[in-house]
């Protein structure tokens, strides 16, 4: 990509200069909740929906990769960073309709972040998203993700989202239509190419200010019992069935585990959390070598929740798929770490 054609360059220069600022070379490590990795070669970011939606259009035209950025929070973007471009939606308005019987429906930016929201929901007497006051990123991310905390999960409380496709054309699609599991949706796997998520309208119910707030104060404390508060990306492994991630590297003994700037968490073992100077690469080396201990002791193998994307070698993503013999290293399988 630093070899980017010339009239590709070109083009998204024009296309952006008259809508929002084109950045070349930006940094993506501060866009992230782990606080790593390299820049993008392009970058912009926008309230206006309509002028990353031309953006998009026009790098999918022209073959240059894109990535779509929330709020960097279950990402881990190669040190090497993202040789394409960049998008960031970072309107974060929202409005509820209420209905006579105490519903209501949300309709929120995809560029809010969720825990803001759903703190500022609970004061103002909207129940539905407490469990979501401690989740980081936007909610356009957790809508992509399904994210979840405290056994509820966008599943659970989403109605749809809009977003725009690789042609800039709105599109609609309501919960069941995302085909969602376990932190993962049907844009997550990336099944509908590069788009652009601008909305996410989610059911809420009349409740009482005062219990709501205290429903997210409770999350709060347990959050904070579990948790570590330190720069971390959320959940590295998904659980694996009838067993948790956590306590399978606990049982390996890698909690306190350090490589370069990273460590798994003394507070949590599922967690890798930024001590300072962190790398991407550091990161990485430490979920590789819970992957191996835990299947060496356990005989699970555990598969990362977090996202790569970036200069990743195929080999390096290929290795997170499954214990040697049993991976595979297939482009279509190791394309839905990357964008």
């Amino acid at each position: 990509m630093r070899n980017l054609n010339r009239a590709v360059a070109d083009e998204l220069g024009w296309l952006i200069a008259h809508r929002s600022a084109l950045r070349v070379d930006h940094p993506l490590a501060p866009h992230t909740s782990l606080r790593v990795g390299g820049p993008a070669r392009y970058y912009v970011e926008s309230k206006d929906s309509s002028a990353l939606g031309e953006a998009l259009a026009a790098a999918t035209r022209d073959g240059v990769p894109v990535l779509t950025l929330g709020g960097g929070s279950n990402l881990l973007i190669a040190d090497s960073g993202f040789e394409g471009l960049v998008i960031k939606h970072v309107a974060a308005d929202y409005q509820v309709a209420s209905d006579q019987d105490g519903s209501g429906v949300l309709t929120a930016a995809s560029g809010a972040t969720i825990a803001s929201l759903a703190r500022r929901l609970a004061r103002e007497g909207w129940s539905g998203l407490e469990w979501a006051a401690n989740v980081p990123g936007t909610i356009g991310g957790a809508a992509v993700n399904n994210a979840g905390a405290f056994d509820s999960c966008m599943a659970e409380c989403l109605i749809g989202l809009a977003f725009l496709d690789s042609r800039a054309t709105p599109v609609e699609l309501s919960c069941a239509e995302l085909s969602y599991e376990y932190r993962s949706s049907v844009l997550k796997r990336g099944e509908l190419g590069p788009l652009l998520v601008t909305t996410v309208r989610c059911k809420l119910h009349r409740d009482d200010p005062a219990a709501a707030v205290g429903r997210v104060a409770d999350f709060q404390r347990r959050r904070t019992a579990t948790q570590p508060r330190q720069l971390s990306a959320g959940s590295v492994f998904a659980n694996p069935t009838g067993d948790f991630s956590g306590r399978l590297i606990e049982s390996a003994g890698l909690k306190r585990t350090r490589v370069g700037g990273a460590e798994i968490s003394a507070q949590h073992a599922n967690f890798i959390v930024n001590v300072g100077g962190a790398t991407a690469a550091d990161v990485y080396n430490l979920i590789r070598l819970a992957q191996e201990a835990v299947w060496a002791k356990s005989g699970m193998w555990l598969r990362p929740e977090i996202q790569l994307v970036g200069g990743w070698r195929p080999a390096q993503l290929a290795a997170l798929d499954g214990p040697p013999g049993e991976r595979d290293a297939s482009p279509a399988r190791a394309g839905r770490r990357t964008a």
